[in-house]
């Protein structure tokens, strides 16, 4: 993997319209991939189309049928590629890089307040992971510091102490995870020196089951379930970035291409809402990317909708009742230094 820095100051999001870690400067751990976000705080917009609401000082840009708002909200520290999981009404931040350090730290925020606190640790520090909910616990898979690494580490939705409660078939890590009801699919990534094509299956994050074969090996990717099959958008195979839109079939295993991005992406984040698929961000080569693109999961078409309020590479992202949330990510200036963000975004449908 590749060792990266990021300096400190970071699946997928359908909307129903008709119409998923390279920093430039070195960093701890080269484990990187997508995962899931959040955030909050009352918006106030600087577009026609966005309400104002108190205590926000934020802009705003509305584009086409999405409303796209940067809340008054930060994170306490500028963070990237941490887990992001919707717990009732708020959500809940799981490890990542914060500070330019892999983090063991698990943080709630609400969305409708924008407070945020530290409720408790992982067993382990881990970034590049992903997770979910599953069996009532918050479930964090693979991930890494300096290496791929493949425990399972599990705490309660409302804090404490992590425990390791499994492992993975083999160590992962910048892989992307889907959930589709009880059911988390680890799909993609890469250990040592290997991309991995399996995509794995777990309701308890104990078991695993092979569901089907990637034809083509991605990590970096970003994914998400909307209309019956698992959707893997770009990625990075063999260390280019590539613009593939895998189709997985969830009841028969089989995968096709079912269309291609407008172009290459990998470290862009994803997530289901409304029966569509927002992808969002990342990097095209060293160029971090802010376009916000939507998948019609009965066409595999793929549409620009929007833009982030600037480029962002490897955000968390979540969604919560009719809005998702992207959180965090990383950046670059105008010379390439690579730097991470503390920003809060909420993507909702324009009224």
């Amino acid at each position: 993997m590749r060792a990266r820095r990021v300096s400190g100051t970071a699946a997928a999001i359908a909307v129903g319209l008709v119409a998923a870690c390279s920093p430039s400067t070195p960093a701890p751990a080269g484990v990187h991939g997508a995962a899931s976000a959040t955030a909050g705080g009352a918006p106030s917009s600087t577009s026609a189309s966005t309400a104002s609401a108190p205590g926000a000082s934020a802009s705003a840009a509305s584009a086409g049928r999405l409303t796209v708002t940067t809340l008054a909200t930060h994170l306490p520290s500028p963070s990237s590629r941490m887990v992001v999981l919707p717990v009732g009404d708020r959500l809940l931040l799981l490890g990542g890089l914060a500070g330019g350090s892999t983090t063991a730290n698990v943080l709630t925020l609400d969305p409708g307040t924008g407070s945020t606190s530290v409720v408790g640790h992982l067993a382990q520090p881990t970034h590049d992971a992903g997770g979910a909910v599953l069996g009532g616990r918050a479930v964090v898979l693979g991930g890494g510091v300096n290496a791929s690494t493949d425990p399972v580490q599990a705490i309660a939705t409302t804090g404490g102490t992590g425990t390791v409660v499994g492992h993975l078939p083999q160590a992962r890590s910048d892989h992307a995870v889907a959930v589709d009801g009880g059911t988390a699919y680890v799909v993609g990534g890469y250990a040592a020196t290997t991309e991995l094509a399996d995509v794995l299956a777990t309701t308890d994050g104990t078991t695993f089951r092979t569901v089907a074969h990637l034809p083509t090996t991605v990590r970096y990717a970003a994914a998400a379930v909307a209309g019956g099959a698992l959707w893997v958008l770009g990625g990075e195979h063999s260390g280019t970035a590539i613009d593939l839109v895998q189709r997985i079939d969830l009841t028969s295993g089989a995968v096709t291409v079912a269309g291609h991005l407008p172009a290459p992406l990998s470290h862009a984040a994803a997530a289901t809402l409304g029966g569509a698929v927002l992808l969002v961000g990342g990097t095209r080569g060293a160029a971090h990317q802010d376009v916000v693109y939507r998948l019609d999961p009965a066409t595999g078409q793929v549409t620009a909708v929007g833009h982030l309020p600037a480029p962002t590479s490897d955000p968390g992202m979540a969604v919560l009742g009719d809005s998702a949330y992207v959180v965090g990510g990383e950046t670059a200036d105008a010379a390439g230094k690579t730097s991470a963000l503390s920003t809060v975004v909420r993507i909702q449908p324009a009224p």
